[in-house]
């Protein structure tokens, strides 16, 4: 990526950096032709390190997305040994991950195992909107979530006011099943990708790999 969406990207850690707490720590890895660690797991304290890594970081042209992911997460089993809190993978990307490849290199593949390990997957898609269907495999993956940011405003918006409640699970593998009494009926379903539900009749049933914090009322 080059350009705006690398500028967002780099805003963007920036801003998860002023939200993390004494004792977390934060890695980087890029990814061009090649990934590669640009900053191992640092302490949050080394701020002027972590900033200046941040800094650093720019396009070659190529886009080795897989290969970038697959040493994100080799970098957060590391980190996460010994330390007590969660571990989560934040990927940032302005073109479409290959949701479809589930091959042992794949992008669901990988987010799958990690996910048995408690490591998380947040992807973050900048400068491209990436839709509703990419969301719910994204979001299908235990820990997994997605979201878009199309400029800077509403990027810090975003973080400032839900950073914690995007990267705290609460719960998982939830079954939903509402069956009208009878006389009534379900009228619509609003803000749920319609192949994420399942109609028995007039009953509407639904599985939800992981649930987030919310403060807007509400937690899928």
């Amino acid at each position: 990526m080059s350009g705006k969406p690398l500028e967002l990207v780099r805003s963007s850690l920036k801003e998860v950096l002023g939200h993390l707490r004494p004792g977390d720590k934060i890695g980087i890895v890029g990814y061009h032709s090649t990934a590669h660690v640009v900053l191992p797991p640092t302490p949050v304290g080394q701020r002027a390190a972590i900033v200046k890594a941040i800094d650093s970081l720019h396009s070659e042209g190529a886009t080795a997305l897989e290969d970038g992911l697959r040493l994100g997460f080799s970098e957060a089993r590391k980190a996460a040994k010994g330390f007590a809190g969660t571990s989560r993978v934040m990927l940032f990307t302005d073109e479409r991950p290959n949701v479809g490849n589930t091959k042992a290199a794949g992008f669901m593949h990988m987010a799958h195992q990690a996910s048995r390990a408690g490591i998380g997957l947040t992807t973050i898609g900048v400068a491209t909107h990436f839709g509703a269907e990419l969301a719910q495999k994204v979001s299908s993956v235990r820990g997994g979530n997605l979201f878009f940011f199309p400029d800077e405003t509403r990027m810090q918006a975003k973080f400032r006011d839900e950073f914690d409640t995007l990267v705290t699970e609460l719960a998982y593998d939830l079954n939903l099943r509402v069956a009208p009494a009878p006389g009534m009926k379900i009228a619509g379903v609003y803000g749920i990708p319609g192949k994420a539900i399942k109609w028995q009749g007039n009953t509407l049933e639904m599985t939800v790999s992981t649930i987030f914090l919310s403060k807007r009322k509400g937690a899928i």
